[in-house]
């Protein structure tokens, strides 16, 4: 099946942090649960620029390319789900797991239009920001400042070291970077008129997509301001991130589908 669109990216930073569980079900709505890896949870930015994209199967340039895009991220199951580790004490997702999807906490564009269009179309909560990507020989510096409610700044330098490798099954790097959906409880959807009262509580949208293996390296970088954490309403981290880098991917978009989940608090 052909995708509705496709999208590409390039100069990929991850950053990873360990999160206590129960931190993350006071963030994560009510439908979804968080899921965990060694015990923790998992929060993660994404620091990249956007590349071509196009309808189907293209990809062309648009506008949008060498737009930045930060993207603030947390692992989760549907509520309820079987196999979910409810004491978050062990892995209670592998990294094969379908039912493992991405929830966003945040994202930002470097464009309006762009953020815009994330929200009306996908109901997504994407933020406009102040954002610029530079380049000195093999070294990036990635800078974003969001000015609206609630502000947030994000700035990092990175360099890409090391052969290209791919994330082994049963890791950590497999777990927070191989996902193929994402979650957006209906009482959060942004998209025009979606709303429907008294019909939210149970429903998520869920949205597929579709990518070859990421394509990874280890990476030097420095994070020299991260507020991002504590514009979504969670602890600041007290820790270094576990951190690597891809040159980037190509990534089909399929239409977003609405299900209903039983097992919702």
């Amino acid at each position: 099946m052909s995708p509705l669109f496709t999208v590409t990216g390039r100069d990929v930073l991850f950053a990873h942090w360990p999160v206590a569980p129960e931190t993350l079900r006071r963030r994560v709505p009510d439908v979804l649960a968080p899921a965990t890896f060694d015990g923790s949870g998992w929060v993660s930015v994404l620091a990249l620029e956007n590349g071509p994209a196009g309808p189907g199967r293209t990809t062309v340039p648009t506008a949008f390319d060498g737009t930045p895009q930060l993207n603030l991220r947390t692992y989760v199951k549907p509520a309820g789900s079987a196999d979910a580790d409810e004491d978050g004490d062990g892995n209670d997702a592998e990294d094969g797991d379908e039912e493992v999807g991405v929830y966003f906490l945040s994202l930002d564009n470097g464009r309006r239009l762009a953020a815009a269009a994330g929200r009306r179309l996908f109901g997504l909560p994407v933020h406009h920001a102040s954002m610029r990507v530079t380049r000195r020989d093999d070294r990036i510096t990635f800078r974003s400042r969001r000015r609206g409610r609630p502000m947030a700044v994000f700035q990092a330098r990175y360099r890409p070291t090391g052969a290209t490798y791919r994330a082994e099954p049963g890791t950590l790097e497999a777990f927070c970077v191989e996902r193929f959906r994402y979650y957006v409880p209906a009482s959060e959807d942004r998209r025009p008129g979606a709303l429907q009262s008294g019909r939210t509580r149970d429903r998520v949208r869920v949205g597929t997509v579709d990518h070859d293996p990421w394509e990874l390296r280890a990476v030097e970088a420095a994070l020299r301001t991260n507020t991002l954490f504590e514009a979504a309403g969670l602890p600041t981290p007290t820790t270094d991130p576990v951190v690597h880098y891809s040159p980037g991917f190509e990534m089909g978009v399929e239409p977003i589908e609405t299900r209903r989940v039983p097992g919702a608090r």
